[in-house]
């Protein structure tokens, strides 16, 4: 069997070429107009998978990227307020400086309104916000950290630990980080006392870095057997002495030999005459301490000294919580208004009255600045000594807190310059995937326009051939 292509069979194989040719070359043409050579992954189906992926690391690199802006800007507002809050320090150490030998209450007065100005400015800073969110909350970050610190009374609401954010590589940074951890420090645990009641600081450890009213107060007077001495009327609410059996002594004198009359005298003080009529007759001894005495029952002949015993209570709320007085080095007092707690040595005690209590060393900055405010209007009453003492340590706390404050400043630092680091890491990363991505699915520019110019060439061809074709006549055909 013989097959004949006819000339109609021939014209639509032409037109069929001419078609693809056409068809061809607009898909050339989009590459070269557009810089895409892949569209769809019938276009080239092992360069697809690679687009496939470069996509997805790109998405992931942005991600990053996004995540590492984001912390930088935060940590950076972050930084810039704890630069504010250290130089506020360095004002308050100015103060205090220039205060510690001014009389002037005028100029004093001043100096506080100073002060109140700096806790004003770091209640701002204490409760700065970033996007919306609290920079100084930890992981509360809705959560306004502070209360109270223009009053002098700082209160925390944030959480203790910190809010991070997890970079590139796997690394972690602490982007909001604990008001506490910030401004409020743990204290080195021991007290300064001021006053004359005789308690020190105990030998335990003490939390809290506020300063605390400690209330000495004397519940009853324990004289030794012997005299007949009983205790005065006024002597619960009257007595100011303390301390346990021989911290005290009473010299009795009986001149008329029966108990009638004589003297006393307290801790080897003024003498002072009795007579069996007296039921609250008041003894003070070289140091101001005060009893009252009954000597309604005084032992006939009675010629000597005794020991007393001073019972009492130690509060550092008010009043609101006491505990009974134990005389040892390490007495716990805890306050119902805070969570201080304190310990105390009251092996020494012996009188009662208040004292002014404060930390040893504190980086805490509110307690640094109210408690410098403090000893300014002398709100604890020190003497002339105990001020200039408390000036020094608040010099010291202010320079402890400056310094703690440096720390975290530095640390914030060393995190911005990581972040530097990841986002050019980033970078390059992106730029390096961009290639990959522009080499798979981007146009060859020079292959593209010589493979159009090709078929354009071929078009042409096709074109001229198939315009013959249609140009042949009956007659040529049967010649």
């Amino acid at each position: 069997m013989t097959f004949r292509v006819t000339p109609h069979r021939s014209y639509e194989v032409g037109q069929l070429n001419a078609q693809s040719r056409y068809a061809l070359g607009a898909a050339l043409n989009v590459q070269v107009s557009t810089g895409v050579r892949v569209h769809k992954p019938s276009d080239d189906p092992s360069a697809q998978k690679t687009i496939l992926n470069q996509n997805s690391i790109l998405s992931r690199l942005d991600a990053l990227s996004s995540v590492v802006s984001t912390t930088r800007t935060t940590l950076s507002e972050s930084n810039q307020h704890l630069l504010d809050a250290q130089q506020l320090l360095v004002q308050a150490k100015e103060i205090a400086m220039q205060a510690r030998d001014e009389q002037d209450p005028t100029v004093r007065q001043t100096f506080v309104s100073q002060l109140d100005g700096i806790l004003t400015q770091l209640d701002v800073i204490a409760n700065a916000q970033s996007n919306g969110e609290y920079l100084f909350s930890g992981t509360s970050l809705q959560t306004k950290p502070y209360s109270g610190i223009a009053a002098g009374q700082p209160v925390y609401q944030g959480s203790s630990g910190p809010a991070t954010a997890h970079v590139a590589g796997g690394e972690t940074i602490t982007v909001n980080n604990s008001g506490q951890r910030v401004f409020q420090p743990t204290t080195s645990g021991s007290l300064v006392v001021f006053g004359n009641t005789g308690v020190k600081n105990g030998s335990g450890v003490s939390t809290g870095s506020a300063t605390t009213q400690l209330t000495v107060r004397h519940t009853g007077t324990v004289y030794s057997g012997g005299s007949g001495i009983q205790a005065g009327t006024s002597s619960v609410g009257g007595d100011t002495i303390l301390g346990s059996t021989g911290t005290h002594r009473l010299t009795i004198t009986d001149t008329s030999g029966t108990g009638a009359s004589g003297t006393i005298s307290l801790n080897g003080g003024e003498s002072v005459s009795f007579t069996s009529a007296d039921t609250d007759l008041r003894i003070t001894g070289p140091n101001g301490e005060v009893i009252f005495i009954n000597t309604q029952s005084i032992t006939a002949g009675f010629n000597g000294t005794i020991d007393l015993t001073g019972n009492g209570t130690l509060s550092i709320d008010g009043g609101l919580t006491e505990v009974p007085i134990d005389f040892s080095g390490n007495q716990i007092v805890t306050s119902s208004l805070s969570s201080s707690v304190q310990s105390f040595d009251t092996t020494n005690v012996s009188r009662a009255g208040s004292a002014s209590v404060q930390p040893a060393e504190t980086a805490d900055l509110f307690q640094s600045v109210i408690a410098l405010r403090d000893t300014l209007l002398n709100t604890h009453q020190l003497s002339a000594e105990e001020q200039d003492r408390a000036f020094a340590l608040r010099l010291q706390d202010l320079d402890l807190a400056s310094n703690h404050l440096l720390t975290i400043i530095g640390e914030q630092s060393v995190s911005l310059q990581n972040l530097d680091r990841t986002d050019t890491r980033l970078a390059e990363l992106k730029l390096s995937a961009q290639t990959v991505l522009s080499n798979a699915q981007g146009t060859d520019y020079f292959a593209a326009v010589s493979q159009l110019q090709e078929q354009q060439t071929l078009l042409q061809f096709t074109m001229q051939s198939l315009t013959m074709m249609s140009s042949v006549s009956l007659v040529d055909f049967l010649n």
